[in-house]
């Protein structure tokens, strides 16, 4: 297979995403499978409308990973972002990094965490932080072997970061 690496471009792709980032967000509630998926969207209508970000404004950037330009494998959310909390610079935070189920374990996930860098370089940035639950221990364990560090934990909660 070949994968191609590209910007969000038009509405599919917004689609797309917003289906990855629901998709993202289901993996965050406990006991999941115990809800309707009308009760699990109403909980992502509510998250979002308790959120403030937009990421079709200027300081976000959306990469989609592509199987020979035909089919979307997987995204990475990415945000140019003031300092917050324990980051003290400004920096490039992965909001989300989802990769659908039948595309898992071929690299991709790493290939668009390698973007995700180059992104951040691109932004004349060199910190790219980002947050992983707990227990997902593939993502973790990709984010390592990519020389991130932990730098905090929270309840179910790992952050991570890299100086580039």
């Amino acid at each position: 297979m070949s994968f191609k690496i590209k910007e969000l471009e038009n509405e599919d792709d917004w689609i797309f995403f917003t289906d990855l980032d629901f998709q993202s967000f289901i993996t965050t509630i406990q006991d999941a499978n115990q809800f309707s998926e009308e009760e699990l969207r109403q909980k992502y209508k509510e998250f979002e409308e308790s959120d403030s970000l937009n990421p079709r404004d200027s300081h976000h950037k959306i990469f989609i990973i592509w199987d020979n330009n035909t089919t979307r494998a997987g995204l990475v959310w990415l945000c140019n972002r003031e300092p917050f909390w324990r980051f003290k610079e400004q920096h490039v935070w992965v909001y989300n990094l989802h990769i659908i189920p039948q595309y898992r374990n071929q690299g991709l996930a790493r290939k668009l965490m390698l973007k995700a860098e180059e992104w951040c370089v691109e932004q004349g940035l060199n910190v790219l932080a980002l947050h992983a639950i707990d227990d997902n221990l593939p993502v973790r364990e990709l984010y390592e072997s990519l020389n991130y560090k932990l730098v905090e934990t929270h309840k179910e909660s790992c952050f991570y970061e890299k100086r580039l």
